[in-house]
């Protein structure tokens, strides 16, 4: 593998010891690039730091002939925010090499059973009628729930919680759809989201506890032939993978809210602020994770938060008071002595993403098929 390094800014010890962390870590690189001629991958890593001698930021760019993974870290030591930046980059290159040997094919068969049959057929015209009243009911709160979903998918992952791309959020969502089918009618004076997000909730506990059982990563299938050795990569594994950036797993940045600043120093440090504060989140338990989630990001009165956790207002509220201070006390460590509720309050706005078109657009084919069949059947 050919190696550039770019260094910009840094002062002595940067400039000393950013050198020793790239030559310790390039190694472990390499180590993965094994099917590839050794001419063939480039590595470029610059690390810059600001006129103010505060801020530093590493930029991995992996290029590959089947395409190119990038990664970045943003601190205020050299050494950590490259060891952060390599570990990324691995992570996302382990993860482009499992698409080329397919393994997700036999890793995740019940997600992707599920993703491919949504509903089996309607019953009859009556079980139709139902199904229809039951999606014009949720329909305006699917983006609510994908939200919700997301985020606490999220969480579980970045603490470690559940192996990592083991579980999707669409196939949660579509989990917790079929859940809700069966109990729609009983489902009292709940609004529509409370009552999603409650049985979102419990999928998604069901989920990570069955996850944690499962097989590991790194197990191979003994469905399948042993894998061929590694080979130079095929002209139509250059085609699909050129453009392509294999990160479709959830990660904390992508909770992010984007900076309105106009000063980018000013940006990066309030979007370092915003990712010390996702990982102190994560880091909470469960159900001081699922309050902070529900009062602080979603807006929700403590009531509301409440019947969704199925608990008193009293307990939601002592909840919400010690995990304020346990993130105080983070941002506190981190020279962040302001406090954690104005950080929650920034957080909470230009955060949430509707739900993919492909996924909305598979609960409604379902229903459409579900419809005609039972007209066709009557």
């Amino acid at each position: 593998m050919k190696t550039k390094t770019v260094f910009r800014n840094l002062d002595s010890h940067g400039q000393h010891r950013a050198p020793e962390v790239i030559s310790e870590e390039v190694p472990l690189i390499e180590k993965h690039l094994k099917r590839f001629n050794e001419d063939l991958p480039r590595l470029e890593v610059t690390v810059s730091q600001t006129k103010g001698k505060t801020r530093i930021e590493a930029s991995l760019r992996l290029q590959l002939p089947t395409g190119l993974i990038v990664a970045r870290e943003h601190g205020f030591e050299v050494e950590p925010v490259l060891r952060k930046a390599f570990a990324d980059l691995r992570r996302r290159l382990e993860r482009h090499l499992e698409r080329l040997r397919h393994e997700p094919e036999y890793k995740r068969p019940a997600r992707r059973k599920r993703l491919g049959a949504l509903l089996p057929p309607a019953r009859d015209a009556a079980d139709a009628d139902r199904r229809k009243l039951y999606f014009d009911l949720i329909e305006d709160h699917l983006d609510t729930v994908y939200n919700r979903v997301r985020r606490e998918l999220t969480y579980l992952e970045a603490n470690g919680d559940i192996p990592e791309g083991r579980l999707s959020t669409s196939a949660l969502v579509d989990a917790a759809i079929l859940r809700g089918l069966e109990t729609f009618e009983q489902r009292g004076e709940f609004s529509v989201d409370d009552w999603l997000t409650r049985i979102a909730l419990e999928t998604i506990r069901t989920a990570a506890k069955a996850a944690r059982r499962s097989v590991p990563d790194g197990a191979a299938s003994l469905d399948q032939p042993p894998e061929v050795p590694a080979q130079e990569p095929t002209e139509s594994d250059q085609e699909m993978f050129e453009f392509y950036q294999p990160d479709d797993n959830p990660v904390l940045e992508d909770l992010l809210a984007d900076g309105t600043g106009t000063d980018p120093e000013q940006a990066a440090i309030q979007r370092e602020t915003q990712l010390i504060v996702h990982r102190a989140i994560a880091r909470l338990p469960d159900r001081w994770r699922q309050v902070v989630s529900l009062v602080d990001l979603d807006g929700l009165t403590v009531e509301r938060a409440a019947q969704v956790l199925e608990c008193d207002p009293q307990e939601v509220t002592s909840t919400l008071e010690t995990a304020h201070a346990f993130l105080a006390e983070v941002l506190a460590d981190h020279d962040r002595a302001a406090g954690s509720d104005a950080d929650l309050n920034s957080l909470a706005a230009d955060v949430a993403i509707p739900q993919p078109v492909d996924d909305r657009a598979r609960i409604l084919a379902a229903l459409a098929m579900a419809k005609e069949a039972a007209d066709l059947a009557g």
